[in-house]
């Protein structure tokens, strides 16, 4: 039988079982270890161990408007840990543990929608930049850059003050497409490790749209991702059809689809 371990039973032989899931995979455990190191004030984990090895884990990301869960594995003995008192976003890696969330959520008469995201991602080889010298580092030392920013964010549906744009800009590398002086497109760096960047956050002006920005402002970002040395990982709703053909214009390629399902809390 699997026992069960949490954050604070963290010692040596547990972070070297999760070293060890993460040099084996990168990409599907690439949550776990930032979180771990960076956001570990914000952050809780469970883990199901067997035989001496974790074989399932509900990985928890508490962010000031969302819960960001991680399932991995055997979570059988584990999902009494989801979170459900504010907005919360699960991402399932294993198709069994959706059936059992969903009818765990049923069952608490919470309503959720499922939806489909592709992971897609682009290596050196692959990727075929798109004129990313046209994009522009947003500077949060810039009033210019940081007041189109709170303009940008308010047009895709998030208010942000000016001192909340400029932490957001100062801990997150984002790049801007300025038309004349409006900011128009925007991509971000939310995740980064020596081998994955996670690319997030592109948006461009309705009024913009159509002209390149979005595949822009994504190749700039891909860019400082491959000098690096890592590999460049993004996800899609699988039926945003024109973003997956932006991104597959420079390079990236599918690699994995799982289901995310999202709680809005009453």
């Amino acid at each position: 039988m699997s026992a069960r371990r949490r954050l604070y039973d963290l010692d040596y032989n547990l972070w070297r079982n999760i070293m060890e899931l993460y040099s084996r995979n990168p990409l599907e455990h690439v949550y776990l270890l930032y979180d771990l190191i960076y956001e570990i004030d914000n952050t809780d984990v469970y883990f199901s161990i067997d035989n001496n090895r974790i074989n399932g884990y509900v990985l928890v990301w508490h962010g000031p408007n969302v819960n960001g869960v991680h399932l991995w594995g055997n979570v059988s003995n584990l999902v009494e840990f989801i979170p459900f008192e504010k907005n919360t976003i699960i991402h399932v890696y294993n198709r069994e543990n959706l059936d059992l969330v969903e009818k765990l959520l049923e069952s608490k008469n919470i309503v959720f929608k499922t939806m489909y995201y592709l992971d897609m991602l682009v290596s050196e080889k692959e990727f075929t930049p798109y004129h990313p010298e046209k994009a522009v580092k947003l500077d949060p030392e810039n009033k210019h850059h940081v007041r189109e920013f709170v303009e940008l964010k308010k047009i895709q549906g998030r208010i942000i003050d000016y001192t909340s744009a400029q932490a957001l800009l100062s801990r997150t590398r984002y790049y801007g497409v300025f038309v004349d002086t409006k900011l128009v497109s925007i991509a971000c760096c939310y995740l980064r490790t020596n081998e994955v960047w996670i690319i997030g956050d592109v948006y461009t002006h309705p009024e913009y749209r159509g002209h390149g920005y979005a595949k822009i402002v994504t190749s700039a970002m891909t860019r400082d991702a491959i000098v690096s040395g890592a590999k460049a990982l993004l996800h899609v709703a699988e039926n945003n059809e024109p973003a997956i053909r932006v991104y597959t214009r420079i390079g990236y390629r599918k690699v994995m689809k799982k289901p995310w399902i999202f709680i809005e809390s009453s």
